[in-house]
């Protein structure tokens, strides 16, 4: 996003420093929520994109979390898909992303309405931190699954009850 155009209040908005910006932000709370939620350095973890949840194994309890499939690459394919244009994921998490949407179309930024935008990690990071900071995410999340890597954006995290106290 390297464009600057004019906002709403008539001012002008530099998307590239508002694009690193959501970068910076996302890498701070990534310090933090790992922390918060007293999780080690790369817990045990089971995403599931049907249900968009997310459970990180701490070293005395679970942790549960509600994540949105912002988007995949493939790294043989050297591009980012966003979920709203991936027929394969389930509907939930392009409709998570529509205020996303809305907000390229709204700000005309390419990077929010193209389906498929050419790179890799770099631009797939940028996508990503860039959904999350719309959404008001708490951080992101992102796994290898062969050529694939999933960028998710986490959206409430919570220690699971224990459970003894689940039964009660």
């Amino acid at each position: 996003m390297n464009d600057t155009t004019t906002s709403p209040e008539g001012g002008e908005t530099d998307w590239a420093a508002w694009s690193r910006e959501a970068v910076e932000t996302m890498m701070a709370r990534n310090t933090e929520w790992p922390r918060q939620f007293g999780l080690q350095a790369a817990p045990q973890y089971h995403w599931d994109l049907e249900t968009a949840s997310l459970v990180l194994q701490a070293p005395l309890h679970e942790v549960q979390g509600t994540v949105c499939l912002v988007g995949t690459s493939s790294e043989s394919d050297g591009s980012f898909v966003w979920s709203w244009a991936n027929a394969d994921i389930p509907a939930q998490h392009g409709q998570a992303l529509e205020l996303v949407h809305d907000f390229g179309r709204e700000h005309q930024l390419a990077l929010l309405t193209t389906a498929r935008i050419p790179g890799g990690r770099p631009e797939a990071t940028e996508c990503l931190c860039i959904a999350a900071r719309l959404q008001r995410a708490i951080g992101t999340f992102v796994d290898q699954q062969g050529d694939i890597t999933l960028y998710f954006s986490i959206l409430h995290l919570q220690v699971a009850p224990a459970p003894d106290q689940a039964l009660q």
